[in-house]
């Protein structure tokens, strides 16, 4: 993480290889008799992510909601500095026309700055959130964030999302500049998931094939490393992957991309396989292997499973059945540990290797308006609805969130509290600067405490 400021979670997962721990940080260390209790909750429609900086630095991505279809229409983008206690915004970036909407990306740069690649623009600013350089990207497709090289440069593509069917197209950008420093390089296939990266390589999960991409700075040239592709696809009944854990030996990663979500991905998925859990060996593409998450039809997910490097413990899940399962990795087999049937869990997880504890999100709504029938009537209207602050609140009642601590071996639940956020969270949550952590969901950004 020699690219990124060096303090916990200064970016998406905590790291560029998406292992979802803040390194250097200690867990919650729920105690018997201590439970978990929103402090502050704030309607902030529509947010995509929280990061930190320096201690008490806390920066939220945010982005407007274009008229009828979200995906659809163009949006703008900005970074929020918040009180980490508030949650009010202390400062804002301007706001940027980044085109069709798709989920970016913030961090903070070892130079001190904050980036921002959001729709078709890359954006760096000040801690202060003073703007230094901005730039339009090559591709006119939302690029879906980015990871920093050791060397300081960001490399980001764009996604053709939510379809998945036109290639994406990889840049290297100057952190000083964002110009590319190496000429733009065409992936053979489509990629939706997020980029990883071990600081000199980077992982990119294409609809069929893991490729690994070396950066030739010097060379001015990108490469993919030929003799390691692991190909996990096609399948006429399933999905492209998603987001790539990079593990020690390993490299993870989750199939059946492919959804048609609204306020909740349970009962979504769009491809009629259960979705899978994959993982390959670093430097051997023949060990790739796969086992089934649930076994239940039209499985999906959007995200990475988590990593726990000290007892060597996966977790992954089917959002579209509501069902979380954790092994244990001896050699290259995965034992079984744990599942926990009936936790709608959607978003990015958080491992606390020390406390052993797993951060995770458990949605409850009516069954009823997740009939096809229903949501094909209400979807419409929601969407609609939803752009109101009061509509929001009144929601509550037929669907809300809650966040709870699950303990890493066993899945036993710690404690949980129910967050006032009427959507699903799908995206970023982090871990707070002391026995805390933010929530994120479209709707709302929340801080959960400890209370004794």
């Amino acid at each position: 993480m020699k690219g990124y400021w060096p303090r916990p979670w200064t970016c998406e997962d905590g790291g560029p290889r998406r292992l979802c721990h803040p390194q250097g940080q200690s867990g919650i260390g729920i105690e018997p008799g201590e439970e978990l209790e929103v402090a502050t909750a704030r309607d902030a429609f529509a947010s995509d992510m929280v990061i930190r900086r320096e201690p008490g630095e806390l920066y939220a991505l945010r982005h407007t909601i274009p008229a009828g279809d979200p995906l659809a229409g163009d949006v703008e983008g900005w970074v929020e500095r918040l009180d980490p206690e508030t949650l009010e915004p202390t400062v804002s970036s301007p706001r940027y026309p980044s085109g069709r909407y798709w989920p970016g990306g913030i961090a903070a740069h070892s130079n001190g700055d904050l980036y921002m690649v959001f729709g078709t623009g890359a954006h760096r600013f000040t801690p202060d959130l003073e703007p230094v350089v901005s730039r339009t990207l090559p591709i006119q497709r939302p690029y879906n964030s980015f990871v920093i090289l050791d060397t300081g440069h960001l490399v980001t593509k764009d996604c053709d999302a939510p379809r998945g069917l036109a290639n994406s197209t990889v840049s290297v950008l100057d952190p000083e500049t964002l110009d590319s420093v190496v000429p733009e390089f065409e992936l053979p296939e489509p990629s939706i998931a997020r980029l990883a990266s071990d600081g000199e390589s980077v992982i990119a999960v294409g609809s069929e094939t893991v490729f690994r991409l070396m950066i030739d700075l010097d060379g001015g040239r990108i490469e993919i490393d030929e003799a390691w592709r692991p190909r996990y696809g096609p399948s006429p009944g399933r999905g492209f992957g998603w987001d790539p854990v990079i593990a020690e030996d390993h490299i993870f990663w989750m199939d059946q991309g492919r959804n048609s979500v609204d306020w909740t991905m349970v009962g979504t998925g769009s491809d009629p396989d259960p979705v899978r859990l994959w993982w390959c060996r670093r430097e051997d593409p023949e060990s790739i292997r796969s086992v089934e998450i649930s076994g239940l039809p039209f499985g999906t997910e959007s995200n990475p499973p988590a990593w726990d490097p000290v007892g060597n413990v996966v977790v992954a899940y089917d959002a579209g059945n509501a069902v979380m399962r954790a092994w244990k990795l001896e050699g290259d087999d995965l034992e079984p540990l744990w599942m926990r049937e009936g936790l709608a869990h959607a978003g990015h997880l958080i491992v606390f290797p020390d406390t052993r504890e797993l951060v995770v999100q458990d949605y409850t709504d009516l069954a009823l308006r997740r009939g096809p029938f229903a949501r094909k009537a209400l979807w419409p209207m929601l969407r609609w609805m939803g752009r109101s602050r009061a509509m929001r609140r009144a929601a509550l009642p037929i669907g809300s969130d809650s966040i709870a601590v699950l303990d890493l071996d066993t899945g036993e639940e710690k404690s949980r509290v129910e967050v006032p956020s009427s959507s699903q969270a799908f995206l970023f949550p982090a871990p707070g600067f002391d026995r805390d952590l933010y929530y994120l969901s479209m709707t709302t950004i929340a801080r959960v405490t400890v209370k004794s």
